[in-house]
């Protein structure tokens, strides 16, 4: 069992996963993808997005199968590693910003030390820190959201009372992984 990040993306956590799978990996290359009910899991999409989009009732953990062979390239595109996932990121990004503004000039016109901390926020699932930078690209009123939300969760933490439609999302999704081997 793992925390994945919401806000992170499955290559990212390949090296906790190969590392706690490693007395049972066949020896060779490994090419790991990660499988939720016979459907291959896109790595380019973030964790968050889905287990919201795939878990209408959602599940804790996620029981996802993780596999090490036969990678699917058929139907996903290689992941060549974390470059590939920040670049993906760092480019819908720019397609978000131009989607909310008709424009990318705020993602475009990130210092390169901002730009950095975001990835790092991202690589590393730290929310805390995302936040006080994707506020400065000034692209919809998330941060306000944001601190409404948790603002008030404080006096629900500990109930049982079932998350309201508004309520902000856990920063991390329990992933249970499991290896088939063929």
């Amino acid at each position: 069992q793992t925390l994945g990040p919401r806000v992170g993306y499955f290559p990212l956590l390949v090296s906790t996963i190969k590392a706690h799978f490693s007395s049972s990996l066949p020896p060779g290359v490994d090419t790991v993808w990660f499988e939720y009910k016979g459907l291959p899991l896109k790595w380019y999409i973030p964790i968050g997005v889905l287990f919201d989009l795939l878990c209408a009732d959602p599940e804790r953990p996620w029981n996802l199968t993780v596999h090490f062979r036969g990678y699917p390239a058929d139907i996903l595109s290689p992941c060549e590693g974390e470059d590939s996932v920040k670049w993906n990121y760092n480019n819908s990004l720019k397609e978000a910003a131009f989607i909310i503004t008709g424009n990318s000039k705020n993602v475009m016109n990130m210092s390169q030390a901002d730009q950095l901390a975001m990835w790092e926020s991202v690589r590393k699932g730290d929310l805390n820190s995302y936040m006080n930078i994707s506020t400065k690209l000034k692209l919809g009123p998330f941060e306000e959201d944001f601190l409404v939300r948790t603002s008030s969760l404080g006096s629900r933490q500990g109930s049982d009372e079932p998350e309201s439609p508004g309520s902000v999302k856990p920063c991390r999704v329990p992933v249970r992984l499991y290896v088939r081997r063929v």
